[in-house]
């Protein structure tokens, strides 16, 4: 009865995709999508069949499965945070049901299965199926190897059903970031074992089959509480009460001596306080502070130096790559009401730059604890704060004038399932945001060395600096030209 409800719901989500406005663009997105997951799985697959030997070319005499637990903990984690991130949950669809004479456990029922369709509860079987065949090929079959690929596959699906749990919950991701980073500084740098203490939990459900009850367990106590937690959440008028409450953003006092400015800065600052979408755009960019954990711990990088500029530009200008390039599609949703009031254009993009100079100094700032890698490391993650804070504010700038697409605000959208925004033209404006400064800091590097690529690096934003008028004079004049076309476009 289960399978024919899920092929109702399937039937159910093919009609409302193909009668959804812009369906085709829709369509180009998925099938493009769908070659490169298709392209990943492949990688994956691939990377199973070949772990076993990787592990024995590592170390002949090790155990692949007891090697290949200390590091699920990893696994887990990255596993649950791309899925917060990057999954969408098959919620949206059901308000339509509510409306029928359909049990609340019945719709409850096919979210619950529809979401087992998630491409990333493919990858555990892509790699881990095909390891565990090679293993059982070049070792012997041994039942507790299976027992172990059936826990480890358990834990999974109690992944993908634990995100309806935490999907909104913006505390749970600081948390489990914080705690996760913390652990893993504890045992990099003092070598207190705290991480590795899950990997004797996996090496138990390998030696002793009896532990396959507690991913059992999980994944039961998983299920039933999400199950609970839907119902509870599946009313029609769910969310139309206002809660009462103070505004975010409402004393902003501050910025009233800056005048025109200071109107633009306060509504930009509310606009991230009181919307989701802005919201994840700077959670996301403040992730890339542990960008150069990476980079700087691996000795394999420490003769790259072009790799760890690469790494220092994220770590400054992560709230320019990501918040910053929806610059001016922000406002889309009011941009005619901006357009008609009595207020400079070019102040309005010097908000934008200025925000955008702050969240490169507070970055420089919160990445101080690199100092602990070396001054070098910390030259490194200057020199690109210098480049970021002078000119790449202006690329940013730049590109955001042909940025037509508009963006609705409070929607929580999902990375790869969002057509909200998407934009190839943005897409090809990153790569100069990010091949730019390599090129500056890397023809002064062969020439004059490492100290050298740092200095042309920090010149150039010296020379975006003192020249920020003149450029910003020329980016205002692109946008005035194209301001009735940007104004058109967002009003579609």
């Amino acid at each position: 009865m289960n399978f024919f409800r899920l092929l109702d719901y399937y039937r159910l989500a093919k009609k409302n995709f193909f009668r959804a406005p812009q369906w085709e663009l829709k369509l180009a997105i998925q099938i493009l999508l769908g070659f490169l997951v298709l392209y990943f799985l492949a990688v994956f697959l691939f990377l199973g069949i070949g772990i076993y030997f990787l592990i024995k070319k590592t170390d002949p005499t090790a155990n692949a499965i007891l090697f290949l637990n200390q590091y699920m903990i990893y696994y887990f984690s990255a596993d649950l945070l791309v899925r917060y991130f990057f999954q969408t949950l098959p919620v949206t669809d059901i308000k339509p049901l509510m409306t029928q004479p359909i049990q609340k456990k019945t719709i409850v029922r096919g979210v619950l299965w529809r979401s087992l369709l998630s491409v990333f509860n493919a990858f555990p079987l892509v790699i881990l199926l095909p390891f565990c065949i090679v293993y059982s090929l070049q070792e012997g079959i041994d039942l507790s190897v299976w027992v172990w690929f059936i826990g480890i596959l358990f834990l999974c699906i109690g992944s993908n059903f634990l995100i309806f749990l935490v999907n909104k919950s913006k505390k749970f991701t600081i948390l489990f970031v914080g705690i996760f980073g913390i652990c893993y500084a504890l045992e990099k740098v003092i070598e207190f074992p705290i991480l590795s203490f899950f990997g004797k939990g996996f090496d138990a459900l390998y030696q002793e089959s009896y532990w396959i009850f507690v991913p059992i367990l999980f994944l039961v106590f998983i299920i039933r509480y999400a199950s609970i937690y839907l119902k509870q959440q599946l009313y029609l008028d769910k969310g139309l009460g206002k809660e009462k409450g103070r505004m975010l953003g409402e004393n902003l006092n501050v910025f009233d001596r800056w005048e025109e400015m200071g109107f633009f800065l306060k509504n930009d600052i509310r606009l991230i306080l009181r919307n989701i979408r802005p919201r994840q755009m700077v959670l996301v960019g403040s992730l890339f502070l542990f960008y150069g954990v990476i980079f700087f711990t691996q000795e394999q990088y420490a003769e790259m130096p072009t790799i760890l500029v690469f790494s220092g530009l994220f770590i400054s200008g992560g709230f320019m790559l990501t918040f910053g390039q929806y610059v001016p599609a922000w406002d889309s949703e009011y941009f005619s009401f901006l357009m008609c009031q009595n207020l400079p254009y070019k102040k309005y993009l010097k908000s934008k730059l200025y925000l955008m100079m702050f969240s490169v100094v507070l970055s420089s700032i919160l990445s101080l604890p690199y100092l602990f890698f070396g001054l070098n490391v910390m030259l490194i993650i200057w020199a690109a704060s210098l480049f970021n804070f002078g000119f790449g504010g202006m690329i940013t700038l730049f590109s955001g004038a042909y940025n037509t697409t508009p963006l609705k605000l409070n929607i929580k959208a999902k990375a790869f399932e969002n057509t909200q925004n998407f934009s190839f033209t943005q897409m090809l404006f990153i790569l100069p945001k990010l091949i730019l400064p390599l090129v500056v800091f890397y023809v002064p590097y062969r020439f004059f060395g490492f100290n050298g690529g740092l200095t042309g690096l920090a010149l150039t934003g010296v020379f975006g600096l003192f020249f920020q008028n003149r450029l910003l004079n020329l980016i205002v004049k692109i946008y005035r030209n194209k301001k009735h076309q940007t104004i058109s476009a967002f009003n579609k």
